[in-house]
């Protein structure tokens, strides 16, 4: 998705993950800034566009782009999107889907296809894009991590390494950038009531392996009660998301984040996973450092 504020153009790209398009943050994101007078160029897969036809009704422009397209593919829809409103100066990595499955059972090509989509086809789609942000020295670049980023979760191994990649890709990014005016930023949203974690939208698991079906099931089974049962509601998120990206409401005065966390249980994981970490850090301290050399050497 590209959009544009005060107007701004924003683009952001839906992929496997349908209910990311229908009624997921990708969705309330565009609604919300078109809401606020920017201009939103939302992009999906062919099979995916009609989803998003509604959508111009409130004003947004769309682009056919699958993010795992060649490189040549991207540089020439980039050349599209720019041409719409001028330029772009938000960029929003939100294409996505989880591979089910324990990370012995998934094959080379569901793993390969999983960080194709979520890690490897994003950077694509910021290296078609970031030249002309560094053309004009501004733009900010929006990827979306997750909860599951800082703690793991069987059955969704693959997912989680992509959201753990996807927050050092950001913050390294934004080290490499903003020395030229830009930005990035790493939204990691907890769990909020969306399509998520539908059935349609998840897929089945891939039980291979007997030994794994138990974890498989009962894992499935929790994302079945949680299913619109998540503490986050969507529609204030994206608010945040937009107050943060612009410095406004809330976020007026604040220095510009890298990181965000976005739910009460995003913040309580992520907390415990800190002092974990820490805790961690002190009970093993001795051996950690005693692999350096001897001072002075």
């Amino acid at each position: 998705m590209c959009f544009r504020a005060g107007p701004r153009n924003l683009i952001r790209q839906s992929q496997d993950w349908e209910g990311y398009i229908r009624s997921g943050l990708g969705r309330d994101l565009t609604l919300a800034a078109l809401k606020r007078g920017d201009k939103v160029i939302a992009t999906g897969r062919a099979r995916s566009l009609s989803k998003l036809d509604d959508l111009k009704q409130y004003g947004a422009d769309t682009l056919e782009l699958d993010v795992t397209s060649s490189l040549e593919t991207l540089q020439d829809i980039a050349k599209k999107a720019v041409a719409i409103h001028g330029r772009i100066d938000i960029l929003v990595n939100n294409a996505g889907f989880v591979e089910l499955g324990t990370l012995e059972d998934l094959t080379h090509l569901e793993t390969y296809n999983q960080f194709n989509t979520n890690v490897f086809g994003p950077l694509n789609i910021n290296r078609v894009f970031l030249p002309y942000m560094r053309e004009r020295k501004s733009g900010t670049v929006v990827w979306l991590g997750s909860i599951v980023g800082w703690i793991g979760f069987g059955s969704i191994g693959l997912y989680a390494g992509t959201k753990h990649a996807v927050r050092g890709l950001s913050e390294s990014l934004h080290q490499e950038i903003s020395p030229l005016g830009l930005r990035s930023i790493c939204f990691e949203p907890g769990y909020f009531r969306t399509d998520f974690l539908s059935e349609d939208n998840r897929g089945n698991d891939k039980t291979r392996i007997e030994d794994y079906r138990e974890i498989n099931e009962r894992n499935s089974a929790l994302f079945n009660a949680y299913n619109h049962n998540q503490p986050g509601d969507p529609k204030k998120a994206v608010e945040v998301m937009i107050d943060v990206i612009k410095g406004d409401g809330a976020a007026r005065g604040k220095e510009f984040p890298t990181v965000v966390a976005l739910g009460s249980d995003a913040y309580d994981v992520i907390k415990g996973a800190c002092t974990t970490a820490s805790d961690r850090l002190e009970a093993w301290k001795d051996l950690t450092v005693s692999t350096d050399f001897p001072k002075g050497n």
